[in-house]
């Protein structure tokens, strides 16, 4: 099982699970809790060790200065994400609702999730993407599930534009939205807020 942080408001709540970035940990996006509405919170740390006290979900290969990522390696993270959840799940809460977020490659992780047909009650992509060869995946899918997207558009580490085609994919589904900021690859107040009012809407 992976390793994790966690915030048990209710076993009877819905629970957000949060996947950290490239480089960073569980206690990352921990820090986001303040900012949420009240349900249960747990962080799942990476599997792979970069030293510093930094993980990954995958490894990401660097070929003439172009990202090369092995979709297979993406899907053996998320399959790791679902089943470390599900036997915390068994541990710790009585509801089966549950929401997946991530913040970039937690972000991609989270959506190769959702490609897997998982029952979430709703995603959290934050400054992430769809790998080139999802995109038609993404366009032929058909889910009621409350997706929000968002990015900088002023990101330097994953472009704006590849942001804007993942949307593209993804926005024939009606419980779609994109959300973009005058931000890096961050996240601001007003992102934030949003984030917020999506989960509230979603608890009513």
């Amino acid at each position: 099982m992976l390793s994790y942080i966690h915030h048990i408001s209710d076993p009877k709540y819905p629970t957000l699970v949060l996947l950290h970035g490239y480089g960073s940990n569980k206690e990352d996006l921990y820090g986001l809790k303040p900012y949420l509405p009240e349900l249960n919170v747990v962080c799942f740390q990476a599997p792979i060790s970069l030293g510093m006290g930094g993980y990954a979900w995958y490894p990401i290969e660097w070929e003439n200065g172009a990202k090369m990522i092995d979709g297979d390696a993406v899907k053996q993270a998320a399959n790791l994400v679902l089943q470390s959840f599900k036997t915390w799940q068994e541990q710790y809460v009585q509801s089966n609702e549950v929401f997946i977020g991530g913040f970039s490659q937690g972000a991609i992780t989270s959506l190769q999730i959702l490609l897997q047909g998982f029952n979430a009650k709703g995603f959290v992509l934050m400054s992430g993407y769809a790998l080139p060869e999802w995109h038609e995946a993404l366009k032929s899918m058909s889910t009621d599930t409350p997706i929000f997207q968002s990015h900088g558009t002023m990101d330097p580490v994953i472009p704006y534009t590849w942001a804007q085609a993942t949307a593209e994919g993804l926005s024939h589904l009606k419980g779609y939205t994109f959300h973009s900021y005058p931000m890096a690859h961050s996240l601001n107040a007003q992102c934030l807020q949003d984030i917020h009012e999506f989960l509230t809407l979603l608890l009513d």
